[in-house]
């Protein structure tokens, strides 16, 4: 009846909106990846592709006082769709937003290692056990204890596009004290899909 309530109400529904649209896009997404798989064999410059994702998550990091960065070489080329990579980063990134801290650290590294583009994530929120860290990927699985709104998605979508173009996907503890996540494309020269796909 007053104000206060239905500002309150509102911004409840707001977000309620917001966390569906969320899950039907990553759904369709997922949808569309193993249906069509991804066929794209362009070359992508990933940094620039990372560069615009940060640029779409900085307000989100400047409203939780989190710093989110981006660092090493000046252009790495990728083999894959600019779309999928972008949807890739972004889940990766976001994750790492969303459960890390006000005031946290996100760095986001990509380097060139032995002929292989490489794609590091670390963050210092609270990072994720062993065991846990084994079933990301698993449709739907949020590890224990997190009040953070989602639905599990995200590193599905990861995984299968890491799947599509081959690229090798690990975790462990990141030198920011949580968790990190490192994907390596295949050497340059080899294909991004195996045995036709």
């Amino acid at each position: 009846d007053d104000d206060a309530t239905r500002t309150a109400a509102l911004q409840g529904t707001v977000a309620g909106c917001d966390r569906a649209t969320r899950l039907v896009e990553q759904l369709l997404t997922l949808a569309r990846l193993e249906t069509a798989g991804a066929s794209s064999q362009e070359v992508v410059d990933l940094v620039a592709v990372a560069r615009g994702v940060l640029a779409e998550l900085a307000t989100r990091a400047i409203t939780h006082r989190q710093e989110l960065s981006l660092e090493g070489d000046a252009v790495a080329p990728a083999r894959g769709a600019p779309l999928l990579l972008a949807v890739l980063v972004r889940n990766l990134v976001d994750n790492a937003l969303r459960y890390s801290p006000s005031g946290a650290r996100v760095r986001v590294s990509i380097a060139t290692e032995q002929q292989r583009v490489v794609l590091r994530i670390e963050d210092s929120g609270p990072g994720l056990e062993p065991d846990q860290q084994g079933r990301l990927g698993e449709r739907f699985f949020r590890a224990p204890g997190q009040d953070v709104p989602g639905s599990g998605l995200g590193w599905s979508i990861v995984r299968r596009i890491a799947q599509a173009y081959r690229l090798e996907v690990s975790t462990g503890t990141s030198s920011l004290g949580g968790l990190e996540v490192v994907l390596r494309w295949p050497a340059a020269g080899s294909r991004a899909h195996g045995d036709g796909g």
